[in-house]
C-alpha cells in the first residue's frame, strides 16, 4: 500500500497488543515495512499475520526480550538482514514494576494521586533487586536496543527514535518509586540522545502516558479489587484527569505516529505527555 512512509522501516519493541500494535498499524496503513518483536510468540504471530493481510506490507516479527542483549542484537541482525536500514524506532516494551508492600491494601475508591494504576510498595520495603528489575524492564531494556540499532538508523541517513514512558517519570505519585526513577531516566536519556545524535539526523523524543485504559490496567482490577466492577476500579483513576474519561491506546499512538512521521521533522528532544491534562508538571 503506497504511503507518505513507502519505503522506510519501522521497528517496534513491544508491539504484540496494545499500544505497540495500534501503532503498528498506523504505520502499515502509510506503507512502511514492519519489525516487530515481543516476548510471547503467539500474540506477536497474530499481530503480524493481521498487519500483512489488511495492509499488505512486509512485517518481520521475532520474539526478543528487551532484558537480554544477546536477543536483541539477534533481532537487529535480521532486520539488518531483511530491510538493511531503519527509519523509525519505537522503544514501546517495559512492564509495570510496582508492588504491594506488606501490610499495603489498595483503597480502590481512592484518589490520591494522578495515573496511579497497580498497588504500590513502601520504599522502606523495596529490594535491590526489584530496583534492579525496574530498570531493566525500562531503562536498559531501552539502552540495549537504542544501541542495537543505531548503525541502521544511521545508515537510513537519519530517523526518529520515539522512547514510551510514564507521566510517574515527570509527576512521581506516592510509594511507586522504582517506576518513576526508572521512568525519569528514560526521559534523561532520551533528551541527552536527542543531542547527540541531532548531527546524525536522528530526533529523539519521548511520550510521557498516563490514564490510558490498557490490558494492564483490566490486569489489574482482576488482580487487586475482583470485587470491584471494572467502571468502578477505574472510577478514581479519571478523577484528577481534566477531560475526565481514561485515553486510549489509539491515541497514544497517533502520537507515536506523528513523532515517527515526516510531520514531525522540527521536533527533537521533546517529552510529550498524553494524559488528559493529568499532569501538573510544566
Amino acid at each position: 500500500m503506497a504511503g507518505v512512509l513507502t519505503g522506510k522501516t519501522v521497528v517496534i519493541t513491544g508491539a504484540s497488543r496494545g499500544i505497540g500494535l495500534a501503532a503498528a498499524r498506523l504505520f502499515a496503513a502509510q506503507g512502511a515495512s514492519l519489525a516487530l518483536c515481543a516476548r510471547q510468540a503467539g500474540p506477536l504471530a497474530l499481530a503480524a499475520a493481521e498487519l500483512e493481510s489488511a495492509y499488505g506490507t512486509p512485517v518481520l516479527a521475532r520474539t526478543a526480550d528487551i532484558r537480554d542483549d544477546a536477543s536483541v542484537r539477534a533481532f537487529a541482525a535480521e532486520v539488518n538482514a531483511r530491510f538493511r536500514q531503519v527509519d523509525v524506532l519505537v522503544n514501546n516494551a517495559g512492564e509495570s514494576s510496582q508492588r504491594e508492600a506488606d501490610g499495603i491494601h489498595w483503597p480502590v475508591n481512592a484518589v490520591d494521586s494522578v495515573g496511579q494504576d497497580l498497588p504500590p510498595g513502601r520504599f522502606s520495603l523495596i529490594s535491590d533487586d526489584e530496583w534492579r528489575s525496574a530498570l531493566e524492564q525500562k531503562l536498559l531494556g531501552m539502552v540495549r536496543v537504542t544501541r542495537a540499532f543505531l548503525p541502521l538508523l544511521r545508515q537510513a541517513g537519519g530517523g526518529s527514535i520515539v522512547n514510551m514512558a510514564s507521566i510517574k517519570g515527570r509527576q512521581p505519585p506516592p510509594r511507586v518509586v522504582t517506576s518513576g526513577v526508572a521512568w525519569a531516566a528514560v526521559i534523561n536519556l532520551s533528551k541527552s540522545l536527542s543531542l547527540e545524535l541531532a548531527g546524525d539526523g536522528i530526533r529523539v523524543n519521548v511520550i510521557s502516558v498516563g490514564g490510558i485504559l490498557t490490558s494492564q490496567m483490566e490486569a489489574g482490577q482482576q488482580k487487586w479489587a475482583p470485587g470491584k466492577s471494572l467502571q468502578e476500579f477505574l472510577a478514581p483513576r479519571t478523577a484528577n484527569i481534566p477531560l475526565k474519561r481514561l485515553g486510549t491506546v489509539e491515541e497514544v499512538a497517533q502520537t507515536i505516529y506523528f513523532l515517527g512521521s515526516p510531520a514531525s521533522a522540527y521536533i527533537t528532544g521533546q517529552c510529550l505527555a498524553v494524559d488528559g491534562g493529568g499532569s501538573r508538571a510544566i
